[in-house]
């Protein structure tokens, strides 16, 4: 039986992987890749991939990030990516930095001076 014969509730309830390749394995359904049509891409990320790292961190720390994260209307991550990009950009001396990298960088700044003040 192919994919064509089978009705909609049918192939409903091979929604289960499991159920679909067992089927397969049957015989009882046939996939055409011919009649299937072709599916579209996705469409690009609008923003660069992201990828998880863990990341040790003290609670102090931590708490100082999520803190400032709030106070900016931001997540932590968030907050946590821009800090270290500002970091590496100071170490790169012929990137191009952000004005909202700047401004983040004094701000930083200025925090530090007022707390050792």
């Amino acid at each position: 039986m192919s994919s064509d014969e089978m009705t909609a509730a049918e192939l409903r309830s091979l929604a289960d992987g499991t159920d679909v390749a067992e089927a397969i394995a049957r015989g009882e359904l046939e996939l055409d890749y011919d009649t299937a049509g072709k599916v579209p891409l996705p469409p690009p990320p609008e923003t660069e991939p992201m990828v998880m790292c863990g990341l040790r961190l003290p609670p102090s720390l931590y708490s100082r990030i999520k803190t400032r994260a709030e106070a900016q209307g931001t997540t932590w991550s968030e907050l946590a990516r821009q800090l270290l990009e500002v970091g590496l950009t100071e170490e790169d001396d012929d990137r191009q930095v952000s004005l909202a990298a700047l401004r983040r960088a004094i701000a930083h700044a200025a925090q530090q001076s007022s707390d050792a003040a």
